[in-house]
């Protein structure tokens, strides 16, 4: 029986920063054995502890020197005996690397590359580099955010990048599926630009004639205004000690909120044919909810099962020991930086479940276990370690 659901895939990783590094990250939970390749350098994220970690847990590491001929071999041999190779290299470094599809496909007709890049391999901006928040601007997804007449939103989560590797993790996936079928690998593109568009697909959708519309609310008596939400009863509202967000969907759902917070009498502004006066309903909410905190309010409607959610912060929420408990996050050791809570993977498997087989890799950890695997000697270790093709 599988134990893992990619378990005996062997991946190459080339990548790095953040789109492609959790590509094979993603691939890693599911079982596959990815051996991250860095030079003597090592990832430019390095620096961002928590990051690295939790988009390179699950690899080993190896650090080759591609630019000598001795370096170019040791990964030939890697991809000679792999299925998959992730990179998200500049414009024309693979060539430069002898890293490029066509002569990895030479080495392994059989490979399945993969690759995440900015804008894609075509068009003016093929070797424009970018990130993540020029997606945001250029997708039009920091306009939506802020709405009509109101100045863009910044968002923090770097949804270009994660969007592009989770694509760029399913590509690769169904890749390996349609080798099973046919014997052939393929190389596999995903690009920045595409996945944060493609993730805003609701708001891609034009009709002729129609005019586009972003319904929100927004408080300006915040410096700078902040949108709250949609309408009056799908927003954040503040509470006496911190914000909450409510969402309440029909007129029965209404009454119950009212009974619930004591108002019964403003049931009437959602009639159940549908008549909503917001400004009188968004008055009232807030100055009630503004009365205690924010506590007694979601135990409140808690209990008369209408939604309403808190707004913790991520490290408040990664050390909660529900959210353990719960199978939300999970610990690792890490050899640099001691006990990580991290996470779970994204994916349930009744047959294979998906599993962290490791932190992430010190620079160069697994150099000689892997070079060792591919057939050097110890001889020969010692020879590439005076040539500094490897450290």
């Amino acid at each position: 029986m599988r134990r893992y659901a990619l378990q005996d895939v062997r991946i190459v990783d080339l990548a790095g920063y953040i789109a492609g590094a959790y590509t094979s990250g993603l691939l890693a939970d599911m079982g596959a054995q990815v051996d991250k390749v860095e030079s003597f350098d090592g990832d430019a994220f390095r620096g961002i502890a928590a990051g690295f970690q939790s988009w390179n847990r699950g690899k080993r590491g190896i650090v080759l020197n591609l630019r000598t001929q001795e370096g170019r071999e040791a990964l030939h041999r890697m991809v000679g005996r792999a299925d998959v190779v992730v990179e998200n290299y500049r414009h024309g470094v693979a060539e430069r690397l002898g890293a490029d599809y066509e002569t990895l496909r030479g080495v392994n007709p059989r490979i399945i590359y993969c690759t995440v890049t900015a804008y894609g391999a075509r068009g003016d901006y093929a070797s424009v580099p970018g990130f993540d928040p020029l997606f945001q601007a250029m997708s039009g997804a920091m306009a939506y955010q802020g709405g009509p007449d109101a100045p863009p939103v910044f968002l923090r989560v770097a949804i270009s990048d994660y969007a592009a590797a989770i694509m760029a993790a399913w590509g690769v996936v169904m890749a390996l599926y349609h080798r099973r079928r046919t014997g052939q690998g393929q190389h596999v593109e995903v690009c920045l630009m595409n996945s944060v568009v493609a993730v805003q697909a609701g708001e891609f959708l034009f009709t002729q004639g129609v005019p586009w519309t972003s319904p929100r609310v927004d408080d300006l008596s915040l410096a700078p205004p902040q949108a709250l939400g949609i309408d009056a009863t799908h927003r954040l509202y503040r509470a006496r000690d911190a914000w909450l967000y409510l969402a309440c969907d029909t007129p029965e759902q209404w009454r119950q909120l009212c009974q619930a917070i004591g108002q019964p009498g403003l049931d009437a502004l959602w009639t159940s044919e549908g008549q909503r006066q917001e400004e009188a309903m968004a008055g009232a909410l807030a100055q009630t909810l503004a009365q205690r905190p924010a506590e007694e309010w979601l135990r409140r409607l808690g209990q008369a099962k209408l939604k309403a959610a808190p707004l913790p912060l991520t490290r408040e929420l990664s050390e909660s020991e529900d959210m353990l408990a719960r199978g939300l996050t999970l610990e690792v050791d890490s050899p640099e930086y001691g006990a990580l809570r991290q996470g779970m993977p994204p994916f349930s498997f009744s047959a294979t479940p998906a599993s962290v087989q490791r932190p992430a890799p010190m620079l160069g950890q697994h150099t000689s276990e892997i070079l060792a695997e591919l057939g050097y000697s110890p001889a020969e270790i010692m020879a590439l370690r005076q040539k500094r093709v490897i450290p």
